[in-house]
């Protein structure tokens, strides 16, 4: 049955209630330049504390759960983060999935939600055609995003960056909501981290810069290439150095550093990252 969502607004501050539910924090009215959305994740936030934590997804993804841990931790961690206040239009997750990317993480983990079953409770009006996701209300079904282009989802999303718009609120408190609610929607938020990883593994594994390499290192250029702070070249050049680890995490412009910061440390706190090494035959840590 479809959940009906009610939005309830305080100063700046934009809340949803779910059927007859309670209300719950869906974000806080921000200006980003000359942009203008919702943000949820600052000093005294009311949103809920669904944070990621590796130790509670071992059973289910191994070691590959602590793998993408600091990146988490640099992004927030927490699952229900929100943003739609820059060019993304939207952007959800602990890692931050963002919308404007075709075949992206934010694509490939909603066509995940889109196949639960509680998606049409939640999203009545799209559904799965042909591996694409579609708009269903109309006379005929209309894809929304495809190879190219995701320019009609961010508009379903999120219809303007000028000001928040109910629709935005909406989508969001779906979101939101589904993921509080089912553990298999937080599931799918870490299928599609690891799935990114590992596909920047399998790249780097291409290019013959890992194997052997230990798993800190790994992880720092995961995490480089995740955030988009510097090149392949820029990766190798650090990888052949005296002292890779370090050079690595240096990789970026000054605007960074706290996240370096961070990501060293968490990083640096597992031992874990410095025993595992990357198998190119096998594609995996051992």
């Amino acid at each position: 049955m479809t959940i009906v969502f009610k939005i309830q607004r305080q100063d700046r501050d934009y809340f949803c209630a779910a059927d007859d539910g309670p209300k719950f924090f869906v974000g806080r009215r921000v200006t980003y330049k000359t942009n203008v959305g919702l943000y949820n994740v600052f000093a005294g936030s009311k949103l809920q504390k669904l944070n990621f934590d590796a130790a509670n997804y071992g059973p289910d993804f191994g070691f590959w759960a602590e793998f993408i841990a600091p990146t988490a931790g640099c992004e927030g961690q927490n699952f229900l983060t929100l943003n739609t206040y820059d060019r993304a239009a939207f952007t959800f997750g602990f890692g931050q999935f963002a919308a404007h990317v075709p075949n992206g993480d934010f694509v490939n983990y909603f066509r995940a939600l889109l196949a639960m079953p509680e998606a049409q409770d939640y999203f009545p009006s799209l559904a799965l055609i042909d591996g694409h996701i579609n708009k269903i209300d109309g006379a005929a079904p209309v894809p929304i995003e495809t190879a190219s282009s995701t320019s009609k989802l961010m508009a379903y999303l999120n219809p303007g960056l000028s000001e928040i718009e109910d629709p935005e609120v909406i989508a969001a408190a779906k979101l939101i909501h589904w993921t509080a609610n089912h553990r298999e929607a937080r599931l799918a938020q870490i299928r599609q981290m690891i799935a990114t990883f590992k596909g920047f593994m399998k790249e780097a594994t291409r290019r013959g810069l890992i194997d052997g390499r230990s798993a800190d290192q790994c992880c720092v250029i995961a995490d480089i290439l995740h955030q988009g702070r510097g090149t392949w070249a820029e990766i190798a050049s650090a990888l052949r150095s005296s002292r890779p680890f370090d050079n690595l995490v240096a990789i970026g412009a000054p605007e960074w550093d706290g996240r370096k910061a961070t990501l060293r440390r968490l990083i640096k706190a597992n031992p874990n990252f410095a025993a595992k090494h990357w198998k190119a035959s096998s594609g995996d840590f051992v």
